[in-house]
């Protein structure tokens, strides 16, 4: 991938995060309920996982993982260039570089 908002532009993702952020802060508030006005309804629904962006390696200095080989959650901002990645709780700095696999 070589789009730094990883697909999803800038202009998409942050009303999204946004709207995320206001769902979880209601929730989180003293008798805070979901009250969303559109809702999909999911029949025969399950648990699953899917691939997301993330990057992988020796990590060094995270402040809940010891140092060593860890895979950080999902991305949403890669700057080769910086070499600078964000995902949703924390930045990262790849000094070296991405490996080309």
């Amino acid at each position: 991938m070589n789009d730094r908002w990883l697909g999803t532009p800038p202009s998409v993702i942050i009303p999204r995060l946004q709207t995320l952020l206001a769902d979880l802060e209601q929730l989180a508030a003293p008798g805070g309920h979901a009250a969303p006005n559109d809702v999909v309804t999911i029949r025969n629904c399950m648990l699953a996982s899917r691939s997301v962006p993330c990057l992988i390696g020796e990590f060094s200095g995270h402040p809940s993982i010891k140092d060593g080989p860890a895979i950080t959650s999902e991305l949403f901002y890669l700057d080769r260039k910086r070499k600078l990645a964000r995902t949703l709780s924390r930045w990262y700095r790849f000094d070296q570089g991405l490996l080309d696999i």
